[in-house]
């Protein structure tokens, strides 16, 4: 028995069958391969291509917008509370490359946090800075404030259109 099953397998693995299955030659399977892949392709190359330009335009158009933010600069020379009124007159300084525009001013009491001034309607005679410029912006507080020279004294903050914010800390009699 063992003989005759030895015999079945040698002439099994021994045997070149020659099967008569139809099949895609390589050629007609290259180009249908290739009919696939290349529009496949361009679609991606033409969707990168279209997001690598709408990148450098947003990089054109914001380049200047954000190299200005971070060349503005405006220092605080002089602030003045005139002792009879409630008007604040703050001199600044613009020491940047660029010019500045100012937004806002505020005025905080730092003792206890009272807003005295909240001024976004500024002239503008006053709100613009040019280069190398000097500008005294005055401002009048809540009629109810008269100036103390007790507490810490009060936080001047000054925000500009480019949204750079810049503040300083004075207080009556000392400034």
């Amino acid at each position: 028995m063992l003989k005759w099953r030895n015999k079945i397998l040698n002439s099994l693995i021994n045997s070149k069958k020659v099967s008569r299955k139809r099949g895609v030659s390589q050629i007609i399977g290259s180009l249908f391969m290739l009919a696939i892949v290349v529009p496949i392709g361009v679609v991606i190359v033409s969707q990168g291509l279209y997001e690598v330009a709408d990148f450098h335009r947003f990089l054109t158009v914001t380049r200047d917008q954000g190299i200005d933010a971070t060349r503005e600069d405006i220092i605080f020379e002089h602030v003045r509370f005139e002792p009879s009124t409630n008007q604040i007159t703050v001199s600044l300084r613009n020491i940047s490359t660029v010019e500045s525009i100012i937004h806002r001013i505020t005025i905080v009491n730092v003792t206890n946090q009272d807003l005295l001034v909240y001024n976004n309607t500024l002239p503008l005679s006053q709100t613009t800075l040019q280069l190398e410029d000097s500008t005294d912006i005055i401002v009048y507080a809540d009629p109810s404030v008269s100036w103390t020279k007790d507490g810490f004294g009060y936080k001047i903050s000054i925000t500009t259109m480019r949204g750079n914010f810049f503040e300083t800390i004075a207080s009556p009699y000392n400034t």
